[in-house]
């Protein structure tokens, strides 16, 4: 069996903010296909780390690469064109503009038919989103915001998704709702994901693999079973 090509690769990244370095010497790859879940307790750095890669933050040092090409604190919209897109936490919505103008605008680089096969593509697994089109973002419920996230993600038509605390504020079942679409878009679709996730329980259930920020940095790659049966929870996480 051939051995999956790697898609992300960080070597040695320092990040965080201002008179603040909160990751250092960070090391890890992501594989073609897989769902790498980061966890760690609050303030780790979880989040700072995906930032810093899509470029919300200017990384400190080290060097990050995206299918073998240079990321030199990329913006957000360039990476789109290059292939991944960053789902931030709360969602991917503003307020003001309609359900309809979210999806024009994350399918901007989608011109004629393709553009409109997306949009039909995003119609079908959300059929709510067709009868509230013409609705401003801002007065759709916690569950129809999210399903106006995913469905922008599938406009942007990216195979490698950053994906910073998905279902964070969620109610349980917009949580399974979630879940559900993010295994399908990696078994149907082959988005390869990276995972910032707070909840142990949806992350076990999404990852083929798992990494723990702790103290600074981040530890080596387990599976899901690895990490269970070497009871690397109490061992790492707690202490």
């Amino acid at each position: 069996m051939n051995e999956r090509r790697t898609i992300l690769e960080v070597n040695n990244l320092d990040a965080g903010y201002p008179g603040n370095l909160v990751l250092r010497d960070v090391n890890f790859t992501l594989k073609e296909r897989e769902i790498l879940a980061i966890i760690g307790q609050n303030g780790s750095g979880k989040s700072t780390l995906v930032k810093t890669i899509c470029g919300l933050l200017l990384k400190k040092g080290g060097q990050i690469h995206f299918k073998g090409e240079q990321l030199n604190n990329t913006a957000p919209h360039e990476l789109t064109g290059m292939g991944i897109s960053y789902f931030a936490q709360g969602g991917l919505v503003m307020p003001a503009l309609t359900v309809q103008e979210h999806l024009q605008l994350a399918g901007l680089k989608r011109a004629g038919k393709h553009q409109k096969g997306h949009f039909q593509d995003a119609f079908a697994l959300f059929p709510k989103l067709m009868d509230m089109r013409k609705k401003r973002a801002g007065n759709l419920s916690g569950g129809e915001r999210q399903m106006l996230s995913f469905a922008t993600l599938l406009m942007q038509d990216t195979s490698t998704w950053l994906l910073d605390e998905p279902t964070a504020g969620l109610a349980p079942e917009m949580v399974d709702f979630t879940i559900d679409f993010l295994m399908k878009a990696n078994q149907e679709r082959g988005i390869t994901m990276l995972l910032v996730e707070h909840n142990m329980e949806v992350a076990f259930q999404l990852a083929s693999h798992v990494a723990i920020t702790k103290e600074g940095t981040l530890t080596q790659k387990f599976t899901g079973q690895e990490f269970l049966q070497k009871d690397y929870l109490d061992k790492i996480f707690f202490n």
